[in-house]
């Protein structure tokens, strides 16, 4: 029986740097200050790679960028992907059983070049689509390259009509808090599957845009709002950065997915345009090359996250700390706070234990 590869089960592609629009959310590490964005690979590249990393135990491949859709030659990899065998480790009653099945496919884009085409190939091959939607009366401000959320909302209701499954991305900022419920309802309403809200976090081309930053009252206010949408329409949705255990309850929630635990390098990882490896996408720290992954057990910085060996500042003597909780998003503290260890910026200046213990151990 074949052992478990070192990689992850989720590959996050980052088919391209290149993207039709400039949001001023975007945390892709080449669009910061001082960020590059190296030269991408060819299409027959990103084959070997799919190939080598389903045989590895890869079982879910997302296309994302940048926006993936400029990619030349994307709809030809995809129909590639779908025709790969992954090869899927799973313990069942107690025994390892493996067997080799296509992996799942999933397609993230900004929305502004997808077409009825696009809807079709996703319809093939069994494509997921997600669709980033920060916001209905703040889209152009947030995307500064998209004219309005309508074109976005209609892509949901064809997709629908077609069958193609779609989640709404929503990146929830200060700007856009005021009509988060608004947004998540009317994606919901136009026939998106689900939602998907990641708080705004500092990087990329938001380390210049750091008045997005939600309060932590917004952010604790954040997956309230959700959930009392998600439960009047009967659908299901995801935080996808964590959140420190002392600022949310995953428990108080039943429609709304809620992770307290860091996921990179663990659930999934990412291989930028180049083919270098980070531990996740918010990491603006390249690793080792996409043929070179088996290095990666004995590089540092991916320990450090497959371990989760930090004790991040400020949450010293916690006990949810290594159990429940690390501390809120490692990369977030990194790029905003100069270290993994450092606190997430989430907390904006309050102390993480001091207020596990005041505010969240009172309720």
């Amino acid at each position: 029986m074949p052992a478990a590869s070192i990689l992850p089960a989720t590959a996050v592609l980052e088919m391209t740097g290149d993207c039709n629009h400039a949001c001023i959310f975007c945390s892709c590490p080449w669009y910061a200050e001082q960020g590059i964005c190296q030269t991408e690979m060819e299409i027959s590249e990103w084959k070997e790679l799919i190939e080598a990393y389903a045989k590895a135990g890869v079982i879910n491949f997302c296309f994302t960028g940048g926006e993936a859709l400029l990619k030349e030659g994307l709809a030809e990899l995809i129909a590639f992907a779908a025709q790969v065998q992954a090869r899927y480790i799973e313990t069942v009653d107690g025994e390892l059983k493996a067997w080799d099945a296509p992996p799942k496919l999933y397609l993230l884009s900004n929305g502004k070049a997808v077409t009825e085409e696009v809807l079709e190939l996703c319809k093939t091959y069994n494509v997921a689509l997600s669709l980033s939607l920060p916001g209905l009366e703040t889209f152009e401000e947030h995307t500064r390259g998209g004219k309005d959320a309508s074109h976005v909302l209609s892509l949901f209701r064809k997709a629908k009509e077609m069958g193609v499954t779609t989640t709404a991305g929503i990146t929830v900022t200060a700007k856009n808090f005021h009509e988060l419920q608004d947004t998540i309802a009317l994606a919901l309403i136009a026939g998106a599957d689900r939602v998907l809200l990641n708080r705004f976090m500092p990087g990329g081309r938001g380390l210049a845009n750091r008045e997005l930053e939600l309060t932590l009252e917004q952010v604790m206010e954040m997956p309230k709002l959700a959930e009392e949408i998600l439960q009047k329409a009967n659908r299901d949705g995801h935080i996808g950065t964590e959140l420190p255990r002392c600022i949310v309850n995953p428990s108080d929630y039943e429609k709304l997915k809620v992770g307290t635990r860091c996921a990179a390098a663990t659930d999934f990882f990412v291989v930028g345009p180049s083919g270098m490896l980070r531990v996740c996408n918010h990491s603006p720290i390249d690793l080792v090359q996409w043929r070179d992954f088996d290095t990666l057990r004995n590089h540092p910085y991916w320990r450090l996250f497959v371990h989760k060996a930090w004790t991040p500042k400020g949450c010293e003597g916690c006990s949810a700390l290594g159990q429940t909780c690390d501390g809120g998003c490692r990369e977030a503290a990194h790029v905003a706070n100069g270290s993994p260890e450092a606190v997430d910026p989430v907390f904006r200046g309050a102390s993480p234990i001091h207020f596990f213990y005041t505010s969240f151990t009172s309720k």
